[in-house]
């Protein structure tokens, strides 16, 4: 009975095999769909301190987080290989993002392009990567802006 219960009231950390190549997304805009992007931004980089009061807010009710972690994971699942549904979840998400006013976007761009990082640490250095670009997601999608 003992064997069973020492699992429980003292876990392992081994079931984390490795830790993998982290995801991090970067916006674009561009006025022509063919365009070359020139300036890349990240996307809901996260905030140097978070204060007692809006961290436990945050605990109770974050759904930028918890869509946060959802793009995170379809990243995730294009590092494995390419995806149209994973990187049309992506883009979706990233135009509505616009239309809700979490990006500035002058008014020449007409389009929005992504890229996935894959920041990862391998023998004592930071790699980091480009993995992903996407296709030009057009903007009016976004209710015009």
């Amino acid at each position: 009975m003992i064997k069973l219960l020492f699992p429980i009231l003292f876990p392992s950390w081994r079931f984390f095999s490795s830790i993998g190549p982290s995801p991090r997304i970067d916006v674009a805009f561009i006025a022509e769909k063919n365009a070359e992007p020139q300036a890349w931004l990240p996307f809901r980089s996260l905030p140097e301190q978070v204060g007692f009061a809006a961290g436990v807010q945050r605990l109770l009710h974050n759904p930028i987080w918890n869509e946060r972690l959802y793009i995170n994971t379809c990243a995730e699942h294009l590092f494995e290989g390419p995806s149209d549904f994973y990187a049309q979840e992506i883009g979706v998400r990233l135009v509505n993002a616009v239309f809700n006013r979490e990006m500035n976007v002058d008014d020449a761009s007409q389009y929005l392009v992504f890229r996935i990082r894959a920041i990862e640490f391998d023998a004592g250095q930071v790699r980091d990567e480009v993995v992903f670009i996407s296709q030009p997601f057009l903007l009016q999608a976004a209710g015009g802006r």
